[in-house]
């Protein structure tokens, strides 16, 4: 029994399931002797619900997840290659993959008998949204082993921190849950949720388009940005460069000024000498005479 098969066993039941079997999982680790691997198990928490429903999406091999995954990485190539036009075209898919895969979710969770919360369906757009940013966010949510939701703004790196219960544990893509059969009212509250949903998804799609707006004018921002610091390194070299040029001129200055005045100060002394000499030939002159 290792801690990363047991965990893929555990995120893999219902919500209602998980307690019960991680407590027998514990037994049978203390059963065979291995009291340090029925600690780790004890202490694999119970997923939130948003968390849940992400890992059954995963689980699923939703095409929904893995063209929004795509998507986001495209995105990130769009942004380390500073391509607004490319931003911008990616941008517009993104509202309408995001939305899709949230809806699978959703149908996935209902399809198991789980009803999720509005404030559920908000945590896993947000992880949604994270994975699509971040390439770190977007391998926990492939993981299938998710313990709580994810957020991120698209620029800073997410915060993984006891986000997977199993650091670098995967899963099959493949759901382990019963798919539960509704009856008639949950027939009913599904059609309820699925107009909520709808709702939530219109409004999650203008969010979207103007976080993508957003998102092109920080490419284009980053971009002149760049410019601007490689004309300010420019600048700054050539700046060093005429300050040598500068110091070495004012050296030359010195060196110059020395010169001429030390050239001044001879020519003093041999205007004086030259002066004593003409006195002395006027006076050997006028002593001839």
């Amino acid at each position: 029994m290792e801690l990363s098969t047991v965990a893929a066993e555990l995120y893999a039941l219902l919500p209602a399931e998980f307690i019960a079997a991680r407590g027998a999982r514990v037994k049978e680790a203390k059963a065979a002797g291995d009291a340090g691997l029925a600690a780790l198990i004890g202490r694999l928490p119970k997923p939130s619900a948003a968390a849940w429903a992400v890992n059954m999406l995963a689980r699923s091999g939703a095409a929904e997840l893995g063209e929004l995954l795509g998507l986001g990485s495209a995105l990130r190539d769009a942004q380390t290659d500073l391509d607004p036009a490319r931003l911008r075209e990616l941008g517009q898919q993104r509202p309408h993959l995001l939305a899709a895969a949230v809806g699978k979710a959703d149908d996935i969770a209902a399809g198991l008998g789980v009803r999720l919360s509005g404030a559920a369906t908000s945590e896993i757009t947000g992880t949604l949204r994270a994975a699509l940013g971040d390439m770190d966010a977007a391998a926990a949510v492939r993981s299938g082993l998710l313990v709580r939701s994810l957020s991120g703004d698209g620029v800073d790196a997410v915060d993984l921190s006891g986000a997977v219960a199993v650091e670098g544990g995967a899963v099959p893509v493949a759901p382990a849950a019963p798919r539960v059969k509704a009856d008639d009212g949950d027939a009913g509250a599904r059609e309820s949720l699925r107009a909520k949903a709808e709702d939530a998804e219109r409004a999650a799609s203008q969010a979207e388009a103007d976080l993508a707006e957003a998102e092109q004018s920080l490419a284009e921002a980053t971009f002149r940005r760049r410019e601007l610091q490689v004309a300010l390194k420019e600048t700054r070299e050539r700046l060093a460069s005429l300050e040598e040029e500068l110091a070495t001129a004012e050296q030359d200055a010195r060196r110059a000024s020395r010169a001429a005045e030390a050239a001044d100060k001879l020519a003093t002394q041999k205007r004086r000498i030259a002066g004593q000499a003409r006195r002395w030939l006027e006076r050997y002159s006028d002593d001839g005479d």
